[in-house]
């Protein structure tokens, strides 16, 4: 078994107090001991690195060939091929891709399979780009995107690829950008303006999360979709929390700042909520966002507000109080928690 020298060393001191309590005989605790190999970790780290940098060079190769229309109408003469050919061309190219990964997916690490699955969704889209175009739906990228959203949603599905799921959620982001742009009025879609619907998008996106884990076929992406639609939420009130609700910049800039400040006090309840459910149910993320954008929210009302009148030393020293006592406060409830699982014990 392949280990790291942490969890080597953790093992081989577990084998030791199970040798020393007679759980084992010497034997046997020297038979586990041999299975154990140290993990060529500087190696697999190299190996990735250059995993990583071919796909940085694939994905612009990929952006100078496929958006260089140039290029591509030399392509298509010289082979006398319309789009409906090269469409068909990479479709096959996709699916050989694909049958080809998932046999040798048991040997390829999950770092390789994803960069592997990413190659794979470059082909597909560009495959459905050309039937687009083929159809002639080039007026807007609303089309193709919903069909990216759904294709690279089907595929995530099947081949277990988280990868693709985040380039799904992302087409699915930019389908309601084109969509909510192209059903406004006056800048407005259902009455909300830019901040203000992609809050509304980000907590559609973290309901669809907690629908998300029971399936089972979804479950090993919902963690993807949960922080996506987070960061979503939380960007979008902090839009609302600057911007307010209104559809032009002139209109924003006729009122005072004070008119938004109910959003920032929603903005602040959000981030606290957040902070507070992440340590109560152990969630890293929802504790860190809360953090994150509560300081965010601090910095960017000081800037509205007290730039010009308060001292920045006085700001400064009323942040440093209320995040030590904040800490303060953290501190104690882990000792409370400490002591009362110490006390639990048998």
């Amino acid at each position: 078994m392949e280990v790291d020298k942490n969890e080597q060393s953790i093992l081989e001191h577990a084998i030791e107090e199970w040798q020393q309590t007679g759980k084992l005989t010497p034997e046997q605790a020297a038979s586990l001991k041999d299975t154990l190999e140290p993990k060529h970790g500087d190696r697999q780290q190299i190996a990735q690195y250059f995993f990583f940098i071919a796909l940085f060079c694939t994905l612009l190769a990929f952006g100078a060939i496929f958006l260089n229309e140039k290029l591509l109408e030399k392509i298509k003469l010289y082979f006398s091929w319309n789009d409906l050919a090269i469409a068909a061309i990479t479709a096959v190219l996709s699916v050989l891709w694909f049958w080809y990964v998932g046999k040798k997916r048991a040997r390829l690490s999950p770092v390789t399979y994803e960069i592997y699955m990413v190659l794979g969704g470059l082909s597909v889209l560009t495959s459905l780009i050309y039937c687009c175009k083929q159809a002639g739906t080039t007026t807007t990228y609303t089309t193709f995107l919903l069909l990216s959203f759904l294709i690279l949603g089907i595929l995530s599905t099947v081949l277990r690829s988280k990868a693709l799921w985040i380039g799904a959620i992302t087409a699915f982001i930019g389908w309601f950008g084109e969509f909510s742009i192209y059903r406004s009025t006056d800048n407005l879609f259902m009455g909300m303006n830019y901040p203000m619907r992609y809050t509304a998008l980000g907590l559609i996106i973290l309901a669809f999360a907690f629908l998300q884990g029971p399936v089972k076929p979804l479950a090993f992406t919902w963690r993807i979709t949960y922080v996506t639609g987070l960061i979503l939420a939380f960007c979008g009130l902090w839009g609302i929390s600057i911007f307010g609700n209104y559809n032009t910049l002139v209109g924003w800039q006729q009122v005072r700042q004070i008119h938004v400040l109910a959003y920032s006090v929603v903005f602040a309840a959000a981030s606290v909520i957040s902070f507070l459910l992440g340590i109560k149910y152990k969630d890293e993320a929802a504790r860190d966002f809360g953090v994150l954008f509560l300081l965010i929210n601090l910095y960017t009302r000081y800037f509205e507000y007290f730039w010009d009148s308060m001292n920045k030393g006085i700001f400064f020293l009323v942040l440093a109080i209320t995040f030590g006592l904040v800490g303060r406060w953290l501190e104690r409830n882990n000792r409370k928690r400490r002591k009362t699982s110490i006390s639990n014990q048998p």
